[in-house]
């Protein structure tokens, strides 16, 4: 059955060939091909979707003292994952007699960052504070710094999106591939694996098919196959046309310069070379040339204790009326004595009263047919009592009555001695 492509947008691979990459970016991408890293970045195995389904069913978290394991069945067969497995799928492998390095601690990331530069902006007002120890923004970074932690962000996150931000485990994994030490990546990932156990998510589906295809074989007849997703170059033309950052000077670790130095593609020129003892010897406290102004920051991007504090004093009732002799418009803020002698107050706000609903208008109609002869010869003989001509005295009222229907207004009505005069009747 012929691979389908509809796997969720995560665990990209990197692109395969540097002659696929854009100009300017084809030495980096050379240069993460090359890693200790490389096969975990490149590696495309075929998706069965039909496994790694059965894995997440049936994964079972175990723990052995300091070693930690997934148990988890496929077709009836029971397995085993633990972390040094994870490493032998993605090709990491250690030297003879060599150990894993620790992973970066928070203040030598700061000086990484200090030493590539980083054009964020100050975090606090009235000081100096710049480096963010959550996620990053990369687009604060120049676009050849922007690439890499691209890269490293859709190849080793659990993100499917929101690209622009850079975890605090990407930035030491990605510390450990630009000064070439080799870090425990199995125990990282087992990490995020165990933590997805019974949350019905699926993360990392390249890695997961690579480690499975390890412990057994793949089929190539499985009825439900996806081909994984892999990086194309449209970053790079985007990051070539934006040119973020060119302002700050370009500079390389001596380990990125040494892997490339005698390839096809070569890191882009007029850069500066750099030693893992020269960022060492950066102060951490030290001030960010790079660093942009303080901004206040939007309503969305604040704590969540900042953004309930703002929210419970936007629900307070506002104040209405001030005392003295300040008046106040409706919904206009009154100002006080004290802001007319110049001294800051915060303003009192009256409300609007809300607008009365119009009453409805009804339509009266006079209808001439229904007035009764007897009223109008009985308004006569008053006139004449008084003694007072109907020409020039006051005009008769006549009485308003509702419209009648055509039957009864072609039949005028002749009242008889029996009935009582019609009263006036108004709608």
């Amino acid at each position: 059955m012929a691979p389908k492509q509809s796997i969720s947008q995560t665990n990209f691979a990197g692109i395969y060939s540097p002659s696929d990459a854009g100009e300017g970016f084809k030495g980096l991408v050379h240069f993460l091909n090359k890693s200790y890293l490389g096969y975990a970045i490149t590696s495309t195995p075929v998706l069965d979707l039909d496994r790694i389904e059965s894995f997440w069913a049936t994964a079972i978290a175990h723990e052995d003292g300091d070693v930690f394991s997934i148990q988890f069945k496929i077709k009836e067969h029971s397995y085993s994952l633990n972390d040094q497995g994870i490493n032998v799928a993605l090709g990491i492998v250690l030297e003879q007699g060599k150990a894993y390095s620790e992973l970066a601690s928070d203040e030598t990331l700061k000086k990484l960052f200090l030493k590539i530069g980083y054009s964020g902006p100050i975090l606090e007002e009235g000081t100096t504070k710049w480096y963010p120890y959550g996620e990053m923004d990369r687009k604060y970074l120049r676009k050849e710094w922007s690439m890499v932690f691209d890269a490293m962000v859709k190849v080793f996150s659990t993100k499917t999106t929101g690209w622009n931000g850079i975890p605090t485990y990407i930035k030491k994994l990605t510390h450990s591939l630009v000064h070439g030490y080799k870090v425990d990546v199995g125990k990282l990932l087992m990490a995020h694996f165990k933590a997805a156990i019974g949350k019905k998510v699926n993360i990392y589906p390249r890695f997961l098919m690579l480690c499975i295809n390890s412990l057994c074989d793949f089929d190539e007849n499985a009825p439900r196959l996806e081909v994984c997703l892999v990086l194309k170059r449209n970053t790079h033309t985007t990051l070539t046309s934006q040119n973020l950052n060119a302002h700050i000077p370009l500079c390389f670790t001596k380990h990125m310069v040494d892997q490339v130095f005698d390839l096809d593609f070569p890191l882009p020129p007029g850069f500066d070379t750099f030693t893992i003892e020269n960022e060492t010897a950066l102060d951490p406290n030290s001030v960010n040339p790079h660093s942009a102004p303080y901004t206040q920051p939007r309503f969305s991007r604040l704590p969540k204790v900042q953004r309930q504090a703002l929210q419970e004093t936007r629900k307070r009732p506002l104040e209405t009326g001030v005392s003295g002799s300040t008046e106040s418009q409706e919904g206009v803020p009154a100002p006080s004595a004290a802001n007319k002698e110049g001294s800051q107050s915060e303003p009192i706000v009256v409300p609007l009263e809300p607008k009365k609903k119009r009453a409805k208008r009804t339509k009266t109609t006079v209808s001439h047919l229904a007035v009764s002869q007897k009223t109008v010869e009985e308004n006569r003989e008053i006139n004449s009592s008084l003694d007072v001509p109907s020409q020039q005295g006051p005009s008769i009222e006549i009485g308003l009555s509702p419209k009648l229907s055509c039957k009864e207004s072609a039949q005028p009505h002749v009242p008889t001695h029996e009935e009582p005069p019609l009263a006036d009747i108004h709608m």
